[in-house]
């Protein structure tokens, strides 16, 4: 055997790729079918993601510290106490003109009702002609889509412009007031989604070619004292709403509406921000002037069975006057809530830049990447959720951030089951690998733990078997190396192919040799079975006439049974894995001896014992190369008892 058969000269390690082609196009693949899902979630069930948005922004609501107190809008509240002291529900119209007589002496502005007065009941004209002398807004309800279609009372408050048209809704029907209350009205017809939530509001309703404006928009105009109009535009810059209502007296006051033709409501104050009387503290004479002198009052009702309560994101059974209240001082304040026409693109915007990170961490190897792509997307989601909380409240933008973070979710998750895929490909790539340099039991045990510098060796009773290509180093002299090493591969294949069919495995390859192991008592006989199929199958592979003026090529073989120490030697960052000792060193002798006794096999005595009786031929005894005892050595005998 020679080791100068693979050559001397180091060979610098390939650089594996930290990404191939195979999974860059699996990664893209994962995000396609993200984005499939995302798509068709918002194609297929719409309410779903804009029920999180809807819900993310309730909570934000609800966290807004409220210290500020609302003291444009005072709320007269018609509640249990009320209807204690004066009297039950519906009060009589002299009683009504009674509290909006004693408002407007205490200073009050604009009186908005939140109450509708359907029915004809004596005493309305005393009621209308208070109304008359006062800044008075009444209440009336429109149906909308599939709701039964009332008409009852008389509609009022109907603008000069804009007409009816896009993005209005049209109402069925409606609950007005009582004929001979005419004067200003504006609609408290609330959306009303799945979950009952009240948060959007639309600002205007068309009814029978007529355009009526909501409660708060109607008092608006009443304030100002302006004309019964205004004008809707479609938005054109990129932060605009998709609609405006603006008015010429109003300067400054925008109504942002969305693409349904609603308002989205603000519930920035919280609800101890608004002062509420009791009516019946009013008609007592009981409430301080300086409370109403100037503000804008909102009358409703909160005594239950006639006060309407409805769900907000502040509650679950909150009075409807609050939810105009809202309305009112966020008009007031300029701080409505709109969606901007660039909304959609800065969502898409949002999710690229959130994919774009997730690539950037998906080469990382190992379980950082599959545990930490799921936890970067939910960290990216909720930096989504507070930049859109932060345009809400800073900015009063509505961009939603459920769609984006919904896809970086489940992005990420794909990502990191690619990663995972990833990751077990390399693994059994690594170990197929590892298991064509070592024996697939020692390739298994070190594979996947830590690399050490310590002796990891242990006894064994071992067969070993030494196969050397005799005359190699001579015939590589003469021939070209790319033919010298088809000729090494073939024979080292093949000799492979042989152990492992007979119960062994192929240790390692020394030089142009092959150390093959058995480590079973019964070995011996298999080990014998290998060397004659190696002997017999590799002559085919020899040529059959060897180069001008060198010897032809052959095999040796020498086993040998007995105890070697067998395990890893070496430093950590380089170590190998074979067998040593006598028994080794033995196996390696007689094969060297095969050429001075022209006997292509030869086996020791502890191989020789673990043989029956016949099957082989002493050879007599050697003292073998570097070995200071002599030791028998035994050849095979042909099976029909001829000769060798």
């Amino acid at each position: 055997m020679d080791p100068s058969a693979h050559g001397n000269a180091p060979v610098a390690p390939a650089k594996v790729p930290v990404t191939n082609r195979r999974f860059v196009a699996a990664r893209l693949i994962a995000l396609g079918l993200a984005l499939t899902v995302v798509i068709l979630l918002q194609l297929l069930a719409p309410g779903v993601l804009r029920g999180i948005d809807e819900h993310g922004a309730d909570m934000l609501w609800r966290a807004v510290p409220g210290a500020t107190i609302e003291r444009r809008v005072v709320v007269v509240d018609i509640d249990e106490a009320s209807l204690a002291s004066v009297g039950p529900w519906p009060w009589p119209r002299q009683r009504m003109a009674e509290l909006s007589r004693r408002l407007a002496a205490m200073g009050a502005g604009p009186q908005v009702y939140d109450i509708v007065f359907p029915d004809p009941r004596p005493g309305d004209d005393i009621l209308a002609e208070e109304f008359a002398r006062n800044p008075v807004v009444l209440a009336q309800i429109f149906t909308l889509g599939d709701e039964p279609p009332p008409a009852v009372g008389a509609l009022r408050g109907a603008l000069r412009t804009p007409a009816c048209g896009e993005p209005m809704p049209k109402a069925t029907g409606y609950i007005g007031n009582a004929p001979a209350l005419v004067g200003t009205a504006g609609h408290i017809t609330p959306r009303i989604p799945r979950d009952g939530v009240v948060r959007h509001l639309p600002a205007l309703i068309c009814h029978d070619d007529h355009a009526y404006p909501a409660l708060g928009i109607a008092a608006l105009l009443k304030a100002a004292e302006a004309a019964p109009t205004l004008d809707l535009t479609a938005g054109t810059g990129w932060l605009d709403p998709a609609w405006r209502l603006t008015h010429p007296a109003l300067p400054g006051i925008i109504v942002p509406v969305d693409r349904n033709g609603d308002v989205r409501l603000s519930y920035q104050l919280p609800r101890r921000a608004f002062v509420s009387v009791p009516a019946s503290e009013i008609l007592a004479g009981r409430a301080p002037a300086e409370l109403f002198r100037g503000a804008w009052v909102l009358i409703g009702a909160t005594a239950f069975g006639i006060g309407d309560a409805v769900p907000t994101p502040q509650g679950g059974a909150v009075s409807g006057v609050e939810v105009h209240a809202q309305f009112i001082a966020a008009l007031l304040d300029g701080r409505l809530p709109r969606s901007p026409r660039a909304a959609p693109a800065l969502q898409v915007l949002v999710a690229l830049a959130a994919i774009a990170l997730l690539l950037v961490f998906a080469p990382r190897r190992g379980r950082n990447a599959v545990a930490g792509l799921p936890l970067i997307a939910l960290l990216l989601a909720l930096v989504m959720y507070i930049l859109h909380g932060g345009a809400l409240l800073g900015g009063h933008l509505w961009i939603g951030w459920a769609a984006p973070a919904a896809l970086t979710l489940l992005a990420g998750i794909l990502l990191a089951i690619v990663e995972h895929a990833r990751a077990r490909w390399e693994r059994a790539a690594l170990y197929a690998n590892l298991a064509s340099y070592l024996p697939d039991t020692v390739a298994a045990e070190i594979a996947y733990r830590a690399p050490s510098g310590a002796l990891e060796a242990r006894r064994e009773q071992v067969t070993v078997l030494f196969a050397d290509l005799r005359n190699f180093s001579a015939y590589c002299e003469t021939r070209p190396a790319e033919e010298s090493a088809a000729l090494l591969h073939t024979f080292f294949t093949v000799a492979e192919r042989i152990v492992r069919r007979h119960g062994g495995i192929v240790e390692e390859y020394v030089g142009d040799a092959v150390m093959a192991l058995w480590n079973n008592p019964s070995d011996p006989a298999r080990a014998l079975a290998a060397g004659r199929d190696i002997l017999t199958e590799c002559q085919r592979i020899l040529p059959e006439i060897p180069p001008p003026g060198l010897e032809p090529l052959g095999i040796g073989i020498g086993i040998e049974t007995g105890i070697a120490l067998v395990g890893s030697f070496g430093p950590a960052h380089r170590r190998t894995h074979t067998a040593m000792g006598e028994t080794v060193t033995v196996a390696n002798r007689l094969q060297s001896l095969t050429a001075d006794l022209a006997e292509p096999l030869l086996l020791g005595p502890g191989a020789a014992a673990g043989l029956p009786e016949g099957l082989l031929t002493s050879r007599g005894a050697f003292l073998l190369e570097g070995l200071r005892q002599p030791r028998q050595v035994f050849g095979t005998t042909p099976p029909n008892g001829g000769s060798k």
